[in-house]
Parts: structure tokens; sequence; C-alpha cells
């Protein structure tokens, strides 16, 4: 009997992204994944990632068999806003986000690969901007970050499956 694989792994490089959804990677369909209990997808730190990295969470969500809507529409937020965070906040050119699920709880990470200067202009100085963490704070079990001794930074939040 064959073990089913820790992680299900995708690398995605700026030409997938370019060509999503018309042409998705070559990676296998989520139908043909194994029932991993973690994802991770690396992606170029670009905004057309965002919503590439939230269709890839919501397929695993399905793949996971979490229907609660509260739960999916709180995981799918924290992925969004971790990974929009990431690319807007830092000097990264590739991010990764990892989801790892247990019988209670999803974590969600991104990784970055460190932060932009404190006084780098942003072109979002507009009302509205600014928020994300905040609003992962509220509705995340848990928050929390890393930074690694190569400048590397992790932020990291949990998702309560039961409501």
């Amino acid at each position: 009997m064959l073990s089913e694989p820790a992680c299900i792994r995708i690398v995605l490089s700026p030409q997938d992204i370019e060509q999503w959804p018309d042409r998705p990677p070559d990676h296998p369909p989520p139908p043909l994944w194994p029932r991993s209990r973690s994802l991770t997808v690396r992606l170029p730190a670009v905004d057309r990632a965002v919503p590439i990295c939230r269709s890839l969470t919501r397929l695993w969500l399905d793949q996971q068999h979490v229907r609660e809507d509260s739960v999916r529409h709180t995981a799918l937020l924290v992925t969004t806003e971790l990974a929009t965070n990431a690319i807007l906040h830092t000097d990264s050119t590739v991010i990764t986000t990892h989801l790892r699920r247990n019988r209670s709880h999803l974590r969600i990470q991104v990784r970055d690969q460190g932060t932009a200067p404190e006084d780098r202009q942003h072109w979002h100085h507009t009302s509205g901007f600014g928020r994300g963490l905040g609003i992962v704070a509220r509705c995340a079990r848990a928050l929390g970050t890393h930074v690694a001794d190569d400048g590397s930074r992790t932020i990291w939040a949990t998702v309560s499956l039961r409501r």
C-alpha cells in the first residue's frame, strides 16, 4: 500500500502566473492530489499571484473536506491577507505559502524574503489599506511571526476548524 505524501508542493513560475487560468501549470489537478494534510505553494511576489494562491487554497480546502462556510471564509481571508502583505511590504521576488491541517485547526504561513525599508513609498496611500494584519488578528485563533537569520520572515496564523 502506498503512503500519502506529507505535503503537496507546487512551484509556479512567472509564466504560470501570467497564463493562469487559461493554461494552469503542469501539476496534477486537485482531484488527483493525494489527500495530503499540507500544501506548499511557491509563487512569484506579484499582485497577480494573490488570487491564484487563494484559488489553490480553496481547492486544497475542498480536498480536505473543509465544508463549513465560516471556516473556509476565514482561511481564504487569512491566506489572501498574508500573501498580499508579503507582496506589498517586502522586497521579495518569491513568497511561499504553507497550509497544514490537524484535527482542531488550520495553520497558514506565508514566508517572504525580507522586509522593505521603512521609508519606502507605497502606491496604496488611500483609505482602506494597511489593515490586513489587524483583520487577520481579529479572525484567527493565533497570529505570530518569525524572522530567520537570513532576514526572511514567516507570518503564521491558526484558524479553528470548529466554529
